[in-house]
């Protein structure tokens, strides 16, 4: 499988009949262009759809996070494909996510898009803008990915509101699991 396009049509080729959005991070690299390592995508059923695309690929689905009940499926490339629950509605997981240009959301099979945070106009923009004023204090490793997005994102910056937001929490750096943060950078 090659980029985006195939990972893209595999996905929408399996799930098109499904409540499945390709989110966050898959969705800000394609409209800036950028290769595509990993894809997210939010379904009813986690575990059924890593089954469903395993058996399609030849992989193994593994469970990624028993807390948050996401499943995973490695591609022989080393790329990825997340799935995560979507318990309500897209608008309620967008509403979960940390930065406007990662909670917007593609439905599988169609044109539909759905951007309540006006993350489009961020990435045009070239801003990171924390989508609350609790997205530090909810998970403090979203500190060190502000900073690694500024830093990787071409001509991006961060707000100055999220910077306030970044001072204001920046003792909670030291709580995310070692291995997280290892993730992270």
């Amino acid at each position: 499988l090659g980029g985006w396009s195939s990972m893209r049509e595999l996905v929408r080729e399996l799930f098109a009949g499904d409540e499945a959005w390709i989110v966050g991070g898959a969705v800000r690299d394609h409209a800036l262009e950028r290769p595509l390592f990993d894809l997210d995508v939010a379904v009813r059923e986690p575990k059924q759809a890593a089954r469903k695309l395993a058996n399609r690929i030849g992989g193994a689905p593994f469970l990624l996070s028993e807390r948050h009940g996401a499943w995973r499926v490695v591609l022989e490339d080393g790329r990825t494909v997340d799935f995560t629950p979507l318990p309500g509605t897209i608008e309620e997981d967008l509403a979960k996510r940390d930065f406007a240009i990662n909670a917007i959301a593609e439905r599988v099979g169609s044109d539909e898009t759905v951007d309540p945070y006006d993350g489009y106009g961020d990435l045009a923009g070239r801003r990171i803008a924390a989508i609350s004023d609790d997205v530090f204090r909810d998970d403090p490793l979203r500190l060190l990915r502000a900073v690694r997005l500024e830093d990787e994102l071409d001509g991006f910056c961060i707000t100055p509101a999220t910077e306030e937001l970044i001072r204001r929490d920046a003792a909670l750096v030291t709580h995310p699991a070692g291995e997280r943060v290892l993730a992270e950078l």
